[in-house]
């Protein structure tokens, strides 16, 4: 089903272009900070904390399909969103003070989000071992994040570096998939870049094979996962600045992305981006 729906796309992509198109989304949809594929033609996507509880199914151009609530869950501070055969993982771990306590990812059946419209989650409440304080020094605020993805049945977090100063790193947190209760403990680090927010804060994440592509708001950074670690430096530049806090990479190594709604930046809508990366010099 997969493999028609990605040789559907790519004779679309040279029929009409797609890869050059930007498509409009809902106003519903003004602060999408999460979108993944769930199937050969529907993309899944989520607002932004303070919004409703709700799973938004999309056709390949945008188009809101369907609206799932999940009944047991709270958006908080929702950030990202996840997928693998059977689930979807909905990242409540947003943290911007770094203050929460009470992190979590939501964990719903595919099956039942496109079958029905209201569904119940799994928990998996996590916390951070190296945090001690709440919110800790200026210093080291690492513990927000807005990036999850799931690789060889496990949960890969990226963190958002909002220390002053800061060394530019992204830690990553590795978990399991299965509901419970994780004390986690940081699994790697990824130099990012101190350029500041609106170049180096990691806004999303999405992983094809074992390659790790990693978003911020002004290019995408891909890494390879090899042996237990990161590999390569390799980097794709947005050709405009917006709020893109979402990220897809699909079979083809195809790109789409969607920025929320700014005043100064327009939005939100969906671009489908052909991939360009070039090497660059790591720190």
């Amino acid at each position: 089903m997969k493999r028609t729906f990605y040789f559907i796309l790519i004779m679309l992509c040279f029929q009409s272009n797609l890869w050059a198109q930007t498509f409009d989304l809902s106003d519903e949809l003004d602060e999408i900070s999460g979108l993944e594929m769930l199937n050969d033609s529907t993309f899944v996507a989520l607002n932004d904390g303070g919004h409703k509880a709700t799973l938004y199914l999309l056709n390949i151009r945008g188009k809101i399909i369907k609206k799932v609530k999940i009944e047991n869950a709270k958006n908080v501070d929702w950030e990202d969103i996840a997928v693998d055969d059977k689930n979807i993982y909905i990242a409540d771990v947003g943290n911007n003070t770094n203050k929460r306590k009470d992190l979590l990812i939501y964990k719903v059946s595919i099956k039942k989000v496109l079958e029905k419209k209201e569904v119940e989650a799994k928990k998996i409440k996590i916390k951070y071992k190296e945090q001690k304080e709440y919110p800790p020094k200026k210093g080291n605020m690492r513990f927000d994040a807005e990036a999850i993805t799931v690789y060889n049945d496990s949960i890969f977090l990226f963190t958002k570096n909002r220390s002053n100063p800061t060394d530019g790193r992204s830690w990553v947190y590795k978990f399991s998939t299965s509901a419970g209760e994780y004390k986690l403990k940081k699994k790697h680090e990824i130099f990012i870049g101190r350029g500041g927010f609106w170049k180096d804060a990691v806004t999303a994440v999405d992983v094809k094979g074992n390659d790790f592509y990693i978003s911020t708001y002004n290019r995408i950074l891909k890494r390879t996962y090899a042996d237990g670690f990161f590999t390569g430096s390799t980097e794709m530049e947005y050709n405009r600045l917006s709020q893109k806090e979402s990220l897809v990479i699909i079979e083809n190594g195809g790109i789409v992305v969607a920025d929320e709604k700014q005043v100064l930046f327009g939005g939100p809508k969906l671009y489908y981006l052909e991939p360009k990366f070039v090497s660059k010099s790591k720190d």
